[in-house]
C-alpha cells in the first residue's frame, strides 16, 4: 500500500526546495576537465587576429599592393600604398611570396608587372612592335578544329558560355572561355590586361581570340601624373593605345586573329556616354593592328530595353544593372562573334537552335568555363 502525504488543513505550503549549488567545473565537458578557467585576455585575441592578417598580407603581397595601386586616388590610397610596398618587398625577400606565384601560375594569371609595362599608368613604356601582316589563315578541320579563346571582364561570361553551346556539335572548332571579372584597361593597377592576356594566351594557345570588355572603363587614367577624365579627346586617344597595346601583345603570343567588341548600349546615360567613346577608340585602334578586328555591339540608334524577343520567344536580356546580358540575352552576341569568326575561317557549323531558359541573373565567380553548366 502506498502511502500519500498532505500537508494538513491550514497549514502554510512548504517552500520549494533550494536549488542546488553546482560548482562551475561541472559546467564543462568531461574532456575539458583541468582547462577550465583558462581564458585567453581579449588583448591576445585581438594580438592573434592581427598576427593571422600580417602573414596572409605576406604570403599574397603581390595582390595585396595590386589592390591597393587599384584604389582611388586619394589619402587613403596613399597610406594603403605606402604599407603594402615594403611589405611586399620583405616577402619577396624571405620568399613567402612563391606559393602564390605558383598558384597564379598554375591558374594562367600573370604576376609579371614588367611583361606589361606598355600599359601602365605612371611610366608607359613603348609600344609592343606591330606584325607587319596578318598571319595567314586556312579552314579549319575536324583533325585540326579552331581553337577559340573567349577573353575579357564579366561581359565575356555568357557569350562564351553561349558560343560554347552553339559550337558544341562542330567539328571543326573548340571553344573555351577564361574571364576576370571587375577588370578594364582603365586600371591596370589592379589588372594588368597586356601582361594577362599574354599568360593566358601562352597556357591556352588559340587560333583566334573573341575579347569582350570595357564595361568597368567609366574612370579617370592617369598616365605620366596627368589625370584624363572621360568625355575628353585626350581620354579616348589614351583608352585607344591602351587596347592597341593588347590587341599587339595578343598578336604577338602567335594568335591569328583577334575580334574585339567593347560594352553595348547601357540604360545609364552618363555611362552611354562613355561607352560611346570607348568603341569609337576600339574602332582606329583595331583598324590599326594587323589581325585584328572589331565587332560592334554598340547600336546607339537602338533605345535600351530590358527585354527582347530572341527566336521569338520572349525573354529578360539584360541584367538589373543595364549592363551585361544575361544568359539568353548573351545569344544574339554569340551568333555576331560566330559570324564574325566565319568571315575569316569560313562555315564553322550549320547554327542549331539554342535553349532560351532563364539563367541566374548574377555573374559566375572569376574563372575558366567551357559548357554551361
Amino acid at each position: 500500500m502506498t502511502e500519500t502525504l498532505h500537508d494538513r488543513p491550514g497549514a502554510q505550503p512548504s517552500a520549494p526546495p533550494a536549488p542546488v549549488k553546482r560548482n562551475r567545473a561541472d559546467n564543462y565537458h568531461p574532456a575539458m576537465r583541468g582547462f577550465q578557467g583558462r581564458r585567453m585576455p581579449a588583448g591576445h585575441i585581438w594580438l592573434l587576429v592581427v598576427i593571422a592578417l600580417v602573414v596572409a598580407v605576406l604570403f599574397n603581397s603581390g595582390g595585396f599592393l595590386r589592390d591597393a595601386n587599384g584604389m582611388r586616388p586619394g589619402v587613403l590610397k596613399t597610406v594603403v600604398v605606402g604599407v603594402a610596398t615594403p611589405l611586399d618587398a620583405a616577402a619577396h625577400w624571405l620568399r613567402l611570396d612563391r606559393p602564390q606565384q605558383a598558384l597564379a601560375s598554375l591558374l594562367g594569371q600573370s604576376t609579371d608587372d614588367a611583361d606589361g609595362s606598355a600599359l601602365v599608368s605612371e611610366a608607359p613604356a613603348a609600344e609592343p612592335a606591330p606584325l607587319a601582316s596578318a598571319v595567314p589563315v586556312s579552314p579549319p578541320t575536324a583533325a585540326d578544329p579552331l581553337q577559340v579563346l573567349v577573353l575579357g571582364d564579366s561581359l565575356s561570361t555568357f557569350v562564351g558560355q553561349q558560343m560554347t553551346a552553339l559550337l558544341a556539335d562542330s567539328d571543326v572548332a573548340e571553344v573555351k572561355s577564361v574571364w576576370r571579372n571587375g577588370t578594364g584597361l582603365t586600371n591596370p593597377a589592379f589588372f594588368n590586361w597586356e601582361s594577362g592576356a599574354r599568360s593566358i594566351v601562352r597556357t591556352e594557345r588559340p587560333d583566334a581570340v573573341v575579347m569582350l570588355i570595357g564595361g568597368n572603363d567609366r574612370n579617370d587614367m592617369t598616365v605620366r601624373g596627368q589625370t584624363l577624365v572621360p568625355g575628353t579627346q585626350a581620354w579616348e586617344n589614351e583608352y585607344e593605345r591602351r587596347a592597341r597595346v593588347v590587341m599587339r601583345a595578343i598578336m604577338a603570343e602567335g594568335v591569328q586573329r583577334v575580334f574585339w567588341s567593347g560594352p553595348p548600349t547601357a540604360r545609364d546615360p552618363q555611362w552611354n556616354s562613355v561607352y560611346a567613346d570607348v568603341n569609337a577608340a576600339l574602332v582606329r585602334a583595331a583598324g590599326s593592328v594587323p589581325g585584328a578586328q572589331y565587332v560592334d555591339l554598340y547600336d546607339e540608334g537602338k533605345p535600351f530595353a530590358m527585354e527582347e524577343t530572341i527566336d521569338g520567344e520572349r525573354v529578360v536580356a539584360r541584367q538589373r544593372d543595364g549592363i551585361h546580358w544575361t544568359y539568353p540575352g548573351a545569344l544574339p552576341i554569340a551568333r555576331a562573334q560566330i559570324a564574325a569568326l566565319q568571315t575569316v575561317y569560313g562555315d564553322l557549323l550549320e547554327e542549331r537552335t539554342s535553349s532560351t531558359e532563364v539563367s541566374s541573373g548574377t555573374q559566375p565567380t572569376t574563372g575558366v568555363q567551357s559548357p554551361r553548366p
